[in-house]
Order: C-alpha cells, then sequence, then structure tokens
C-alpha cells in the first residue's frame, strides 16, 4: 500500500482549496477531479520502478557496442555482466504484473533513450559501481546494496527525471517525493526469496474503502461547511475569523467533520492526522491556533455528546 488516509486528507483538503478558489463551478465535477489526482499518485512510483529495467537494458545494448567497436580493448571483448545480470533487475524485468501494470497505463521510457544514457553514464565510472561490477563473486546483499546506492544518489535527486514528471502532469507535483520513498523503500525491503515472483505494492490496501472515505469526507465538508465555519467562529476570540486563513479554516472543518460524522474514526487519529497536516501546510502558528481550537471543540464536543463513535476501543 502505498497511498495512506493521510495523503488521501492532504488531497481532499487541495480538492476543497481549489473548490473554493472557483477552479470548479460543480461539486460533481470537483469530486470527479479529486479521485483522478488520487489515481495519477500511482504513475509516478510505476514510473521509478520501469525505470530499472531501462537501465539493465540499456547496459546490455552498451556491452554489445563495445563489442562492435572497430578496435576493441579486452575489457570490451570480456566486460563484467554483474549489472545486467543482477538477480533484483532480471526479476523486475521478467515481471509479468509489472508489465502487465505498465501496458495498461501506458507507462515506460521508450521516448527518453538520452535520459537513460544520462542516468546510467552518471553512475557507470564511479567507485561503488566500479567495484560491484569488479566482483566475481556476488551474493543477493551485495547486489541489492548495489542498487540501493544507485537509487539513493543516482536516480531519486535526478534532476531531469524529476523535471519530465513535472512537466508531463500536474497532478505528480505533490507526490513525487512520497513515490521516491516508496520506491526506495521496496529495494531496501527486497528479500531474495521474494525474487521468484516480485509482488509489486498497489496504490491502495482497501480502494472501495479509501475511495469511499475521500468522497464522503469532501462531500460532507462542503456540505457542513458554513455550519463548521459557525462553530469555528465561536472559538477564535479576538481573532476575527475572516484574518483566519483559508487553508487552516479548511483544515479545521474537515477535523470536525470526521469528528462529528466519522464515527469509527477515533478522535485521537483525527487530531493528530490534521496537527501534522497543519504541520506543512500551514505556519508555526497555525498550527498552534488549530490545534488549540480543535482541543476546546472536541471538550465541547464531549460535554454535549455530539461526538458518536462506535467500535471497539474507539468509546472514550
Amino acid at each position: 500500500m502505498l497511498l495512506t488516509r493521510r495523503q488521501i486528507r492532504e488531497k481532499v483538503m487541495k480538492t476543497l482549496y481549489a473548490y473554493y478558489q472557483g477552479a470548479h463551478t460543480e461539486v460533481s465535477s470537483a469530486e470527479k477531479e479529486l479521485l483522478h489526482s488520487i489515481s495519477k499518485v500511482y504513475e509516478v512510483f510505476i514510473y521509478y520502478m520501469k525505470l530499472l529495467p531501462e537501465l539493465k537494458h540499456f547496459a546490455e545494448q552498451y556491452v554489445i557496442e563495445r563489442k562492435n567497436k572497430r578496435l576493441p580493448s579486452q575489457e570490451d571483448l570480456d566486460p563484467s555482466l554483474n549489472f545486467v545480470n543482477n538477480t533484483i533487475l532480471l526479476a523486475l524485468s521478467e515481471s509479468s504484473e509489472l508489465h502487465e501494470i505498465t501496458s495498461k497505463m501506458k507507462i515506460g521510457w521508450d521516448d527518453q533513450p538520452d535520459l537513460i544514457k544520462k542516468i546510467y553514464f552518471s553512475f557507470k565510472d564511479e567507485s561503488f559501481f566500479k567495484k560491484y561490477l569488479a566482483k566475481e563473486k556476488l551474493d543477493f546483499e551485495d547486489e541489492r546494496t548495489m542498487l540501493v546506492e544507485l537509487v539513493e544518489r543516482f536516480i531519486v535527486p535526478n534532476e531531469a527525471i524529476i523535471n519530465l514528471f513535472e512537466e508531463r502532469s500536474l497532478y505528480w507535483l505533490d507526490e513525487i517525493e512520497l513515490m521516491q520513498q516508496h520506491f526506495l523503500k521496496f529495494i531496501i525491503d527486497m528479500k531474495e526469496p521474494r525474487l521468484k515472483k516480485i509482488k509489486i505494492p498497489t496504490l491502495h490496501k482497501f480502494k472501495e474503502e479509501d475511495l469511499e472515505f475521500a468522497t464522503k469526507l469532501f462531500r460532507r465538508t462542503l456540505l457542513s461547511d458554513k455550519e463548521y465555519l459557525a462553530i469555528i467562529a465561536l472559538k477564535t476570540d479576538n481573532w476575527e475569523i475572516e484574518r483566519v486563513a483559508k487553508m487552516d479554516i479548511i483544515l479545521m472543518q474537515m477535523a470536525i467533520c470526521e469528528l462529528l460524522q466519522f464515527p469509527s474514526i477515533p478522535i485521537k487519529v483525527s487530531l493528530d492526522e490534521y496537527i501534522e497536516i497543519s504541520k506543512e501546510y500551514s505556519s508555526p502558528q497555525s498550527k498552534i491556533f488549530i490545534n488549540g481550537i480543535l482541543d476546546k471543540l472536541v471538550t465541547d464536543f464531549k460535554r454535549d455528546n455530539k461526538i458518536q463513535k462506535a467500535g471497539r476501543g474507539l468509546i472514550e
């Protein structure tokens, strides 16, 4: 599973913000945009997964070119094949699941031969890679360690790859770093027995539940926005509600929605999630402000018996 509930909350937050800014005139179109933006996240991860087999393929072609040189050296004629025979790269190249996903999503690097070449030449003369190629006997740990360093140093921070993603889709801009982390984790967590049939991580653990959560949170926050705004206004003390940043208001409205309308989500989970999101999308002062308002509201909601949580471990 690559997409957590926090990322889904962030997607809902951004869609609500865009709606209020006039990006959509109808709720249905905004909701459709929300679901589309969620589905597009997975493409970045799959592009990264497909990149490793592409580098392997380029290395194979490079070996052939060197052998066919007019005056090949001994190294050209007898090159190390450690990289092209790397068991993880082989498993990815032969993965029917990865092939099926990339074919269905129409994802590939065929139109970027120069970029693949540049990436390969960026690491081919590095000491870690030369040391790997020079080894006469390799174990699985050698192969994985080399790939982890390759990904960490030459793929994840590669500006040309990032620029390409940014140019191709606006939906990918906020998710590149997250998918890079998942891609690197996939390589780090690789175990030798898994190579027989590599399991490609899915975007959702429970797809229907995630999409239902996203649409319900979006709809219910939007439908009750005036009610929630009035509730927030009562707790702003010396603040004028008009002075509160729109993003901060949206975060508090979403939190109120979860507290009041999502009986299966624990109070602490909702509070923690929105405070964490506010750290990234709001100022330090806003984070403190949001935390204070939500704490007061939870106290009031509990007193008035407005929070109805059902399920094991949810009743406080």
